[in-house]
């Protein structure tokens, strides 16, 4: 990946592909450092058809926009988009349409139970005081947006300084970065936005099982290895975790086989706040608890005993093959690392990661594993009669 700054500070991220060449618009605004409530989703909303039909997606603090074209047609799709950002149409009319779709939509989530113990797992691994979820509220601040805040919105986040562009294809750097300036270029440049990260806390919550599905999510805080001071250290500790999730997904596929449960390991949260969550998910009639101890043993296991040779080669070959598959798909990767970009300043290497994965040592997944799982965690359960929080720490 190469980097170009233009002249506005908007920065633009480059990948290669040779077929089809894609376009991401990454900006620093999403529900998390959004001045209403509602006001990212509905302005996303009304932005999305007009950049090419975009496809959007939300990070809690960013909003990326994805769409793509044939190499024949990238003018003509970077000139088009340019004046969208320039001059979006923020007419009442789009408002109000795109807030009636925002509140349908969210009506229609709400009942999921995928959504409630997701929304419930943010709302214990953050706190509260700044996630209160009233459907209602949210619903009635929706409605009540208008064209100036969609306005002011776009003034102060859709500029140079707050966008981050990812472009994939097989244009020369200095070619591409001619066509940027000219098209780009004049987006006013702005002030870099901050926003207040939310406090890690953890917790616990129960809540009885949604309909017919049960659910178990542990996680644990990662903002630590965003504080390692030495580089070949930070990416040490990072590769560790990656080998460390493989391992554990590999380990929890097997523990649950045959049981109708889905398991999943991931890192989940917000941008800038992410957690290591293990989640699994479980149909009715099943003793939730038979699970949490099915997470419990593989994290003691984990954390005490260092990993076989084999299971150690499997992991790092998984870890390895996970990362160059998202960075195989140029859109998840400009997307990737905007996100970096954005929150840290730079993208991390690729190669450099890997090339740390493969270098990964049993000692070194151990060392990090005791590094994430010895903090306070994040357990949410929505099942019958689960372990109380001291049980679950204490088999922790």
């Amino acid at each position: 990946m190469k980097k170009i700054v233009l002249s506005n500070g908007l920065r633009v991220v480059k990948t290669n592909n040779s077929k089809v060449y894609s376009l991401s618009i990454t900006v620093g605004i999403g529900h998390l450092n959004e001045p209403k409530l509602g006001l990212a989703a509905v302005c996303e909303k009304v932005l999305a058809p007009q950049l090419n039909n975009a496809l959007a997606i939300q990070g809690g603090t960013i909003t990326s926009y994805l769409t793509g074209c044939p190499a024949e047609e990238f003018e003509n799709l970077l000139k088009k988009v340019a004046a969208v950002l320039k001059n979006p149409d923020l007419s009442q009319e789009l408002v109000d349409a795109a807030a009636e779709d925002v509140a349908q939509h969210t009506r229609d989530l709400a009942p999921l139970p995928e959504r409630q113990w997701k929304l419930c797992y943010k709302h214990t691994a953050f706190g509260t005081s700044k996630l209160v979820w009233d459907l209602d509220a949210y619903i009635e601040s929706v409605k009540s947006l208008k064209t100036e805040d969609l306005e002011a919105l776009v003034d102060t986040y859709y500029t140079g300084k707050n966008i981050v562009i990812g472009v994939a294809c097989n244009l020369p750097l200095a070619e591409l970065k001619e066509l940027m300036e000219k098209y780009f270029g004049s987006i006013p440049v702005g002030k870099k936005q901050k926003f207040e990260k939310l406090e890690y806390t953890g917790g616990y919550t129960a809540r009885p099982a949604v309909g017919d599905v049960q659910s178990i999510a542990i996680g644990w805080d990662l903002s630590f290895l965003a504080n390692v001071t030495e580089e070949e250290e930070l990416e040490a500790d990072k590769a560790g975790a990656n080998v460390l999730m493989s391992m554990l997904s590999g380990r929890l596929e097997r523990d649950v086989a045959g049981t109708g449960a889905i398991r999943e390991v991931k890192i989940a949260g917000y941008y800038g706040m992410r957690t290591l969550r293990i989640s699994i998910v479980a149909p009715a009639g099943k003793d939730i608890n038979d699970f949490i101890d099915i997470i419990s043993k593989n994290i003691k296991r984990v954390t005490t005993t260092l990993a076989s040779d084999r299971r150690m080669e499997t992991s790092r070959q998984r870890a390895a093959t996970e990362k160059l598959a998202k960075f195989s798909e140029p859109q998840d990767a400009a997307v990737e690392a905007a996100w970096q970009v954005l929150g840290r300043g730079d993208m991390y290497d690729v190669d450099a990661r890997i090339s740390s994965i493969f270098l990964t040592s049993a000692r070194n997944v151990q060392e990090i594993a005791k590094s994430i799982f010895y903090r306070k965690p994040t357990i949410v359960v929505f099942g019958e009669n689960p372990y109380s929080e001291k049980e679950i720490l204490a088999k922790l």
